[in-house]
């Protein structure tokens, strides 16, 4: 018994990054081609469907499906908008929060979660966890080191 639990122990303790991170990863959308204001207006329709239907338990979705939206908008914001994690958050997760202080909120986006997924897998989004979580865990980390890059380097420098 005590062989089972050190090689469980062990075998947990090496699993994927991917594992550890808890998250699934999902093919995500090609958004390259939205930008200016159809994306700001396409990134608030998929922040608002990843609020409702984070805490509307009538339109709650799948691991999965919350990868798609929230990676999606990410994307968006940081990709196609250029937006910094202070802006993102200040004009698009905040006024979709504000929305669920208004009772009706949910009755009435909560129906839009779905063909907002939709729209996402018509644009080369899937629903299901890529095979390769590894692999998508490594390409996710690359993403948004690329993202934060630029950032870092922007500014006054010291030099000697």
């Amino acid at each position: 018994m005590k062989t089972f639990i050190a090689t469980l122990t062990t075998t947990l303790l090496l699993a994927s990054p991917a594992f550890a991170d808890g998250k699934i990863y999902v093919q995500l959308p090609d958004l390259s081609s939205i930008t200016g204001a159809e994306a700001e207006a396409f990134l608030s329709e998929v922040v608002l469907a990843n609020v409702v239907s984070s805490n509307c338990p009538d339109f709650a979705i799948t691991d999965e499906e919350w990868s798609l939206l929230t990676d999606s908008a990410d994307i968006l914001a940081r990709e196609q908008l250029r937006l910094s994690v202070d802006e993102y958050d200040s004009r698009f997760y905040g006024p979709a929060f504000d929305a669920l202080d208004r009772p009706e909120t949910c009755a009435e986006a909560g129906p839009g979660v779905q063909p907002t997924l939709d729209r996402l897998v018509e644009l080369g989004g899937s629903r299901a966890a890529l095979p390769d979580q590894d692999a998508a865990y490594a390409a996710e980390q690359a993403r948004q080191a690329s993202w934060d890059a630029p950032a870092a380097t922007q500014g006054k420098t010291k030099t000697k």
